[in-house]
């Protein structure tokens, strides 16, 4: 009787490390993509059957470490994940130095603040305050965006020297909405605009119905250290609000975020 029993709590235990494994699976293919992946691919990187893949799914869901995404189907990282990971270092300060700012401006412009940093050729969030408003923005803390496809990402590319940036249009543009930038010239417009004034509006460029404006945050040196990003649906953003105006007002909130703080 003894023997059966520990061997039943042997293969309790098995089964424990074997779901924690599986878990782990999970969110190591989650976190090697950008955006969003499918339940089949899920399914392909991690080996595991799709019944099993759903109930972990499912239950990660809940804890708010996995969300479901855009497309039917698909999954991407949730909020927890990235709080979970925890900010390094340098983005705590960058953070904490932003958020004050950041919420003076979602209560001025009643819109989705983001914050991002550069990430390769990708813009990644690291915190994002959101407005009021019934029909919001999703959180995208934690995700990396390429470049071409956001008005953050467009500051990155402006900052980006005439090799780095052809070395960028060497590879094909993907488009995530009508309005993505996916052949060089359209990119290269849009890139210099951003260079003559220090500002970025994309329409439609990351999705469908999601319009966004951008500005850089600099280190007294001029280093490009991070972007504020307003996004908010294309039905009412801009809107009626003078863009010149609204550029004006993101461009001293980041400059009053690197006085703020030494970052």
């Amino acid at each position: 009787m003894e023997q059966s029993t520990d061997q039943a709590k042997g293969g309790q235990t098995r089964m424990g490390i074997q779901v924690v494994e599986r878990t782990f699976a999970v969110l190591d293919a989650l976190s090697g993509t950008d955006g969003e992946i499918r339940l089949g691919e899920l399914a392909v990187r991690t080996t595991l059957p799709k019944s099993t893949l759903s109930r972990i799914l499912a239950t990660l869901a809940d804890l708010d470490v996995v969300a479901r995404g855009a497309a039917d189907g698909s999954y991407r990282l949730g909020p927890r994940a990235r709080l979970l990971a925890g900010p390094g270092p340098f983005e705590e300060v960058l953070v904490r130095a932003a958020r004050p700012e950041l919420r003076r401006l979602v209560a001025d412009l009643d819109e989705d603040l983001g914050l991002g940093v550069p990430d390769g050729h990708h813009v990644r969030y690291v915190d994002q305050v959101r407005s009021h408003r019934p029909v919001r923005i999703r959180d995208y803390v934690g995700e990396r965006m390429p470049a071409h496809t956001t008005a953050a990402g467009l500051i990155l590319l402006a900052d980006l020297d005439e090799e780095e940036f052809a070395a960028y249009l060497s590879h094909p543009l993907d488009a995530y909405g009508p309005g993505t930038p996916i052949d060089a010239q359209a990119l290269g417009a849009a890139v210099d605009e951003v260079r003559n004034t220090g500002r970025a509006w994309t329409f439609e460029a990351w999705a469908d119905g999601i319009n966004g404006a951008a500005v850089g945050i600099r280190s007294a040196t001029g280093q490009l250290l991070a972007v504020i990003n307003v996004f908010g649906p294309s039905y009412r953003f801009p809107g009626d609000r003078d863009r010149g105006q609204l550029g004006a007002r993101l461009a001293a909130a980041a400059d009053e975020i690197t006085h703020r703080q030494t970052i």
